[in-house]
């Protein structure tokens, strides 16, 4: 549910929706990606990002194929995969076609698959058995010196930004700018925990040097180990808070939910449009909070009698913001959009 369209949902009647769900029962953040046959054609889309111990439908609709495949990673590997082959690339992709990956630019990868048996929704769990262990290192990775001069560095992560369509992660270490770009073959993995990392994180990164321009240095990361994490500002910190949750912020569900905070206004958009415009205050805590804090307060205008909601935030991360709604029991998990 979300804040203002929680009453909505709960007042409108109509058939539940089914689909394809994947449920993380690990302890790490998992991706993944699916592959399916529509008229004719092989088709893959990724990636989806599953919260530990949460669930992410990437298919909102009744399932009509009998066979599903899907992969999944996460910052220690893949999960336990199978031998059906697919093209996967390392941002966000939809590819039409399972021949020539390499070829067309793309990665071959290899897939579980689910047999449905006529059923129009389905879960899929990944777990700590499946699930890849040790050092954080993809399996079957490219072996050292596949795209280049092996190398090995120590350094601080400066940040991960996108230029376009494509995603650039920094290194410095040693004088050397260390840029890992998406168009080169780095995991989609590798981008999905630098990016969830805080800025100034102590890393020892190791892959292939593709090129060297003056002190950049443009590189795959074939794996990576956290030596140290920055402690970030208190949330409780309450101006500092404000600052952070300035911006628009795209719902994790990918389901079209947007939040737009300016100043003390915030404006909930859903497929586009405003469904409701609050004012907000912060506060240590508020009276359902139990204790917990610090808190948004937020007072929807026009009131029309129903009062101010209170959300306790949970998560202040570089890119991301995690919300509770007290008064209606709801977990919100948001990502920076600009």
């Amino acid at each position: 549910m979300r804040l203002a369209l929680t009453l909505c949902l709960l007042l409108t009647s109509g058939p539940a929706f089914a689909g394809l769900t994947f449920c993380n029962d690990t302890e790490v953040r998992a991706t993944v990606a699916i592959g399916y046959r529509d008229n004719g054609a092989w088709v893959s889309e990724g990636w989806w990002g599953v919260e530990p111990f949460d669930c992410r439908t990437v298919i909102s609709e009744d399932l009509t194929r009998k066979f599903y495949y899907w992969r999944a990673t996460n910052t220690h590997g893949a999960f336990r995969d199978d031998d059906y082959a697919f093209c996967t690339d390392s941002s966000a992709f939809t590819i039409v076609g399972d021949h020539d990956c390499e070829g067309r630019g793309y990665r071959k990868e290899l897939f579980r698959g689910e047999t449905l048996n006529g059923a129009t929704d389905y879960y899929i769990t990944l777990t700590e058995a499946d699930a890849p262990a040790g050092t954080v290192r993809i399996q079957d990775s490219p072996a050292p010196g596949t795209y280049g001069e092996p190398y090995s560095v120590r350094g601080i992560l400066d940040g991960c930004f996108w230029e376009g369509d494509d995603l650039y992660c920094e290194v410095s270490a040693d004088g050397w700018l260390y840029i890992a770009p998406s168009y080169h073959p780095t995991e989609a993995w590798v981008f999905d925990g630098l990016e969830a990392l805080e800025s100034g994180s102590e890393l020892v990164i190791s892959g292939d040097m593709i090129s060297i321009d003056g002190s950049n240095v443009e590189v795959t990361i074939r794996e990576y180990d956290i030596l140290s994490v920055p402690v970030a500002p208190q949330a409780q910190d309450l101006t500092w808070l404000m600052n952070h949750v300035q911006g628009i912020w795209d719902s994790d569900d990918g389901d079209g939910y947007t939040l737009i905070i300016g100043g003390n206004q915030m404006d909930e958009i859903y497929d586009g449009n405003l469904i409701q415009r609050s004012f907000f205050e912060l506060h240590p805590t508020c009276a359902a909070s139990n204790g917990q804090g610090p808190v948004i307060i937020a007072y929807p205008e026009p009131d029309e009698g129903q009062g101010p909601s209170c959300f306790v935030v949970t998560e202040t991360g570089r890119n991301s913001l995690g919300l509770y709604d007290v008064l209606n029991n709801n977990t919100l998990s948001f990502s920076y959009a600009q």
